[in-house]
Formats: C-alpha cells, structure tokens, sequence
C-alpha cells in the first residue's frame, strides 16, 4: 500500500517535522531489533471475552428490490396508454439500471408487456 499526503507548513514547521522524522529514522531499526530478539509468551484467559451473540443472530434482509419492483409496477399501471422507461426513471426517481433490471423481472413475470413504441403496459 502506497499513501501521500501533501502539508504545506512554513519553514519553521517544516524544520520540526523534519527533525522529528530524522530522529525517529534513526531509532526504528532499534526498535524493530527488539521485537525481533523478543521472546514471549502468553499466559492466562483472555481479558476479553469473544462476542459469540452477534455471530449468531439472524441477519435483517432489506425489502429494497422487492419495493423497487412493486413501485415501477405501480407506476406502470397508471398509465393506461403504456410509459416509457425515461417517464418511468423521472416518476419513480429510480436509476435507468434500477428501471431495467426490474422491467426485465416483470416481463419475465408476464406482468407487464411492451408496445411497437417501446412502452411499457400493464398485463
């Protein structure tokens, strides 16, 4: 992973910076040394107990396709004379994407047909 950031800071900021990382340059290969020759062990019970309830516990599905579908179907049914995918985008508010993914369900349901124009009909 590569990060960078840009500070701009005045000259006497940047001095500060620039020691700091310079002496901290030059201690990091002791310290890493350290955890390196480091022998430990760890004893005892964890201190902290592992939540096992939220493994558990059933996951709340969201309706949101299903309320997708149920609105385009909707908004297709008012129309009498059939709409178009563009009306259908600017009444429901939905997303082109959204519009066909669920047109094609709702065809493929034999809920809803398509004119020579290209609008969309309740069956």
């Amino acid at each position: 992973m590569k990060l960078t950031v840009t500070i701009e800071l005045d000259k006497d900021s940047s001095q500060k910076i620039q020691t700091a990382f310079s002496s901290f340059s030059k201690q990091l290969p002791d310290l890493i040394g350290l955890f390196e020759n480091a022998e430990f062990s760890v004893e005892g019970e964890a201190a902290i107990e592992p939540d096992t309830k939220s493994a558990t516990m059933p996951v709340k599905r969201s309706s949101k396709k299903k309320s997708n579908i149920d609105t385009i179907l909707k908004a297709i049914k008012k129309h009498k004379n059939g709409i178009s995918s563009k009306e259908l985008q600017k009444e429901t508010g939905l997303p082109g994407r959204i519009i066909w993914d669920n047109v094609y369900r709702l065809k493929k349901e034999n809920k809803i047909g398509k004119t020579e124009a290209g609008m969309f009909l309740a069956v």
